[in-house]
């Protein structure tokens, strides 16, 4: 997800567009705002999930499943929005965009997906 966002920054600063940069456009600034937030909130909750499960805490597995959930969201959303900002090019195979995307995919289907965890998180 790191360099899905990077990427697209880059991108917007380097496209123009109208004359200007496509980063100064606000709806892609907002766009990139929310695409980061999703990122840093994943992280934030990766490094509360594995401080639970070193300290093998109560709460560890409960953590294990949210952090799951949340990165099945998260990374559709900063990969759709990546292949999105970048138009066409953003699912071949010279941009490493589509590539992380794919990834992102599989890995949001291995070890049971985000619903599964969900429902686990759940109960």
């Amino acid at each position: 997800m790191e360099i899905l966002y990077k990427d697209t920054v880059a991108y917007t600063q380097d496209r123009e567009q109208f004359g200007h940069p496509l980063s100064d456009f606000q709806v892609l600034q907002h766009r990139m705002v929310e695409m980061f937030m999703e990122y840093e909130q994943c992280k934030s909750l990766l490094f509360r999930a594995t401080m639970e499960v070193a300290a093998d805490g109560d709460d560890a597995q409960r953590c294990v499943h949210a952090l799951k959930h949340l990165i099945g969201k998260a990374s559709f959303f900063v990969g759709e929005n990546a292949v999105q900002t970048h138009g066409g090019m953003g699912v071949t195979e010279e941009l490493r965009v589509g590539h992380y995307f794919k990834r992102l995919l599989v890995i949001e289907a291995q070890f049971g997906n985000t619903d599964y965890h969900l429902d686990q998180f759940a109960a």
